[in-house]
């Protein structure tokens, strides 16, 4: 190479991407071959996530032998995994192992039954999910992940956790005599009078009062404190078996410490009652082995409360029943009022079927000093309707939200406040007979029209009917219909938003391993991807019914509610290996870290082993870029002739460019890069590329002559400006069109899971407004094709990922197009009507400035 090319790339290097040399060839290419070995493990490790997800759906029978199998070779692939990852980014994250180790703790005790008490006496509600389920208890988990849906209310408030429970018993020598507690009962009931009596009259240790004293003190920092209701949440309660009505709630009491601490006791002396080990016997578990947490919520004022059974528990399914009182709700649940009743249909658009409205005698209310007090309900209240229609239409939608959240039909109490605010105060698995889906229609003599038959890849079998959705761009879901079927081009983790929602999701293009279908398993939404045309074979707004099995995806005209056979009832899920799993996938499958933007990106906010994957797929791109914008070779350097004057210097790490003579400019037809191709071919696109120069208007050309310090640099016509790093599948493309600053980066292979596109614009010569017009424009493009992108004023960032490789190739041509065509766009960006017209004149191939 001669010593002027030479000294052209490395002043190009250092102009354009502000970083030194001091990178050697081999280190680049070093890197480039673990870059290539860390996405091999991150392949190995979702494909076993997935297997996992298959596995342990519900579908197959498996023992707690295959739980640790499965698991020692997925935190094996892990392990590996993040090694590699960390000497990709040479240890600039050590958090991320620490991480792990905190994840594999977590579920190492769940498998080998390992209870180690919490770190904290008490927790906030807010934190207190059911990731936190031995710590927290059933009730104020399922409450707290209730409180994490967007049009759900719950109330603030904090949980007193089973480490308060077990220190409790053994500052006061209970634990001793409550070991062994079932058998000594059975043989003497006043066994249980004696532990009962020794709680009433035991101590609080010094720590636990402290702390509930800081939680009251926290509380009221965030409004006035009068009272509180404390309620039971043992560990196993509103979960598999409800425990409904057999443990202490103490409303309306004074917010203050000696009233809270007696309160506590009297709620784990209700453990040890003849009920719950009553209860215990009949279902089969050791009441003296239950821990018991507290839940502690401000007292609301309640108009009215009630309860909402997301699916009317006498059998029929296609309905929500709602029992509704004025005051507060104990005389509803305890069965002392007639109650109002309402009936509404369960489609997706809810609405009022029937109404009953019950003869309300009397009224519980909190009284003024503490306690309730029982009254008669004013004459004219008594037969009044305690909810009107736009009420019960959002507590059916709220119904709807928490059963899709949970993925089974649920037991809802609320209370509405004086300003007709509804809370949702306690949530949990509707106790009935719930059959589960067919996996595939069972169509009786009168079938409904096939619209479409698609041979996709089934990610999670079964049906749902509701309202065609097909989004503009990934995340453009604002008008997303509850109970909808989304249908998009393809798949992505954003559809997290809408997953509570989703009745079904079709994709054209995906696979069985990508975060979203992690997702889809994991929220139990019956999905197909990859088949091929459903989002030009469906209308948005279509009614439909989707029915997903072995062979693809099947879709019917109209909504047909006899899709919902019975096929059987869900025995498996009482098997104890099937509990103990459903704890484990906590911590495994849900993804937290779905947009890379946000500041919680990152190994603190990494909660599962799906958020790992993540997280290090998104840094090791990132981590070869800068790599690849600091690691140019002086070696593999040649300059590309093209019939256009992008001036491009490509650096070839294998693969890229086809050998030729030494020195010689390289033709388009010499690139074997499959990116670059792709690039170029639309960079050289037939009328994408103007060579006119766009007169600017004054106030662009002063702003222009304000960057007068960018002229330095070299300009669109000098070929050492724009510079590419490329491999037979990799491209690293940095340009500068006059003020034009683009990045590219992009792996192209034939496996979807590796492939990933990274673009990034910034600059112009016109004023701000004209330079955010561009950006505007190319967004909008962008976003049509699937990506999820992020800009301001004059800079976007864009990113996609796990899409095939012809695919990729058409993404990457249309990049080559844009790029030509809005070199000098910003100057003709008069008006936003004129930006629209030329977003569509784009899209549509028309190149005309």
């Amino acid at each position: 190479m001669s010593s002027l090319l030479r000294s052209v790339i490395l002043a190009a290097g250092k102009r354009l991407l502000g970083l030194s040399l001091g990178r050697k060839a081999n280190d680049f290419r070093d890197l480039f071959g673990q870059f290539r070995q860390v996405l091999e493990l991150h392949n190995t490790a979702a494909e076993r996530i997935a297997d996992m997800g298959e596995k342990l759906s519900g579908e197959y029978i498996f023992d707690i032998v295959y739980i640790r199998q499965a698991y020692d070779e997925l935190h094996r692939i892990f392990s590996g995994f993040i090694q590699g990852f960390s000497v990709q980014t040479k240890d600039r994250y050590p958090g991320l192992r620490g991480r792990l180790d905190t994840i594999d703790h977590e579920i190492r005790q769940l498998i080998d039954h390992d209870e180690v008490p919490s770190a904290d006496i008490v927790v906030p509600l807010s934190a207190a999910g059911t990731n936190r389920l031995r710590d927290v208890g059933g009730k104020m988990a399922n409450l707290a992940e209730a409180g994490r849906l967007p049009e759900v209310t719950i109330p603030q408030g904090f949980v007193i956790t089973t480490r308060a429970f077990d220190e409790f018993l053994d500052h006061n020598g209970l634990s001793e005599k409550v070991s062994g507690l079932s058998e000594r009962w059975e043989k003497d009931v006043s066994a249980l009078d004696d532990v009962r009596s020794a709680v009433l009259a035991g101590a609080i240790p010094p720590p636990i009062s402290a702390a509930l004293g800081n939680a009251l003190d926290e509380l009221a920092c965030s409004g006035p404190l009068g009272f509180l209701a404390v309620r039971s949440s043992a560990v196993g309660e509103d979960g598999e078996y409800s425990f409904a009505g057999q443990f202490e709630t103490i409303l309306n009491l004074p917010a203050d410490l000696p009233s809270l601490s007696s309160a506590f006791k009297q709620v784990i002396a209700s453990l040890f009652s003849p009920g719950p080990f009553l209860y215990c016997k009949r279902i089969g578990c050791d009441a003296a082995a239950i821990k018991m947490a507290v839940g502690c919520i401000p007292m609301i004022n309640a108009s009215s409360s009630g309860v909402t059974y997301s699916s009317d528990p006498s059998g029929n399914s296609n309905e929500i029943l709602i029992n509704a009182t004025w005051g507060l709700g104990k005389s509803l649940v305890e069965g002392q009022v007639d109650a109002d009743t309402y009936w509404l249909d369960r489609s997706p658009q809810p609405a009022v079927r029937e109404k009953k409205i019950g003869a309300k005698t009397t009224i519980i209310v909190a009284a003024e000093h503490g306690g309730t007090e029982v009254m008669k309900t004013p004459a004219e209240m008594v037969q009044s309707a305690v909810l009107n229609d736009e009420e019960l239409l959002v507590m059916a939608n709220q119904a709807l939200q928490i059963e899709h959240l949970f993925r089974r039909p649920q037991d809802i109490e609320w209370a509405m406040d004086r300003d007709r605010r509804i809370t949702v105060l306690q949530t949990r698995p509707l106790q009935q007979n719930i059959s589960s889906r067919t996996e595939r229609m069972t169509v009786g003599p009168d079938k409904p029209s096939v619209l479409q038959n698609f041979s996709g890849i089934p990610v999670r079998k079964g049906t749902g009917a509701g309202e065609v959705f097909i989004p503009a761009a990934a995340d453009d879901l604002d008008g997303f219909p509850k109970g909808g079927v989304l249908v998009a081009r393809h798949d992505s983790s954003h559809f997290i938003r809408i997953m509570p929602y989703a009745s079904a999701i079709l994709t054209d293009m995906g696979t069985a391993t990508s975060h979203m279908s992690s997702l889809c398993r994991e929220f139990r939404v019956p999905t197909a991807v990859n088949c091929g045309t459903a989002t030009a074979s469906l209308l948005n707004g279509q009614q439909v019914t989707v029915s997903i099995g072995e062979d693809g995806a099947v879709v019917y005209d109209g909504i047909h509610r006899d899709i919902f056979a019975s096929s059987g009832n869900e025995a498996i899920e009482e098997l104890y290996e099937f509990r103990k799993k459903k704890y484990l996938l906590r911590y495994i499958f849900p993804l937290n870290l779905v947009d890379p933007y946000r500041d919680d990106f990152s190994p603190e906010g990494c909660r599962t082993l799906h958020d790992i994957l993540r997280f290090i797929h998104e840094k090791m791109v990132l981590e070869l870029v800068e790599a690849a914008e600091g690691g140019l070779s002086d070696r593999t350097a040649v300059r590309l002739d093209l019939p256009v004057p992008a001036g491009i210097v490509a650096v070839d790490l294998g693969g890229g460019i086809e050998p030729g003579e030494r020195g010689k400019a390289v033709t388009i037809e010499r690139v074997t890069s499959i990116p670059l191709r792709a690039v170029l071919d639309g960079l050289t696109y037939p009328g994408a590329w103007h060579t006119e120069v766009v007169a600017l208007h004054a106030g662009d050309l002063f702003a222009g002559m304000m960057k007068l310090a960018d002229l330095t640099a070299p300009t669109a016509g000098n070929p050492t400006s724009n510079l590419a790093v490329v491999s037979g599948e990799y491209l690293n493309l940095s340009l500068k069109f006059g003020y034009h600053f683009t990045m590219l980066d992009c792996y192209c292979s034939p496996n979807r899971t590796n492939n990933h596109i990274f673009f990034r614009f910034s600059g112009g010569a016109t004023d701000l407004v004209k330079r955010s017009r561009r950006i505007r424009l190319i967004e909008s493009i962008l976003k049509t094709s699937g990506f999820i992108c992020e800009s301001r004023s004059a800079l976007i960032t864009a990113r996609i990922s796990n899409i095939g490789q012809d695919e990729m190739v058409g993404m990457l041509n249309m990049i080559g197009r844009l790029l030509a065509y809005t070199r000098q766009l910003d100057a003709v960006l008069h008006s936003d009507e004129s930006t629209d017209l030329h977003i569509s004149s784009f899209l549509r191939g028309d190149y005309r400035l």
